[in-house]
């Protein structure tokens, strides 16, 4: 890597994505708390890029699920009451979620040596 050039940090990121990340998951947490819906606060992170505001918003998503929804005991249909957005769409994400879940497991357990059979 060049002088000036930035590598990927955890998640895949750059470093200047990282802090646009952070800063994106306080933008949506102010907004929120502010009484805005979910996607009105997603429209204050402040990136030119497109994609990676969509990654924002749905990683902002998944944390959010985690930590309601599994780790607590609230319901799909309240927290996506209390983003203003439809259960469906939270129900999408927390399938999303779980699916890269099991996929980064496999990985890891076919880079440390086991073999799983295609399904």
């Amino acid at each position: 890597m060049s002088a000036g050039e930035e590598g990927p940090v955890s998640g895949g990121f750059t470093a200047e994505e990282e802090l646009l990340h952070v800063a994106g998951f306080t933008t949506i947490s102010e907004g929120l708390a502010a009484g805005l819906g979910f996607d009105k606060a997603c429209a204050g992170i402040e990136t030119v890029d497109a994609g990676l505001r969509r990654v924002i918003a749905d990683d902002y998503l998944k944390v959010t699920i985690a930590q309601r929804h599994f780790q607590g005991t609230e319901s799909i249909a309240a927290i996506a009451a209390s983003l203003g957005v439809p259960a469906e769409r939270i129900e999408g994400a927390r399938r999303e979620m779980l699916a890269e879940v099991a996929a980064a497991s496999v990985d890891v357990f076919r880079r440390q040596g086991g073999d799983v059979p295609d399904a």
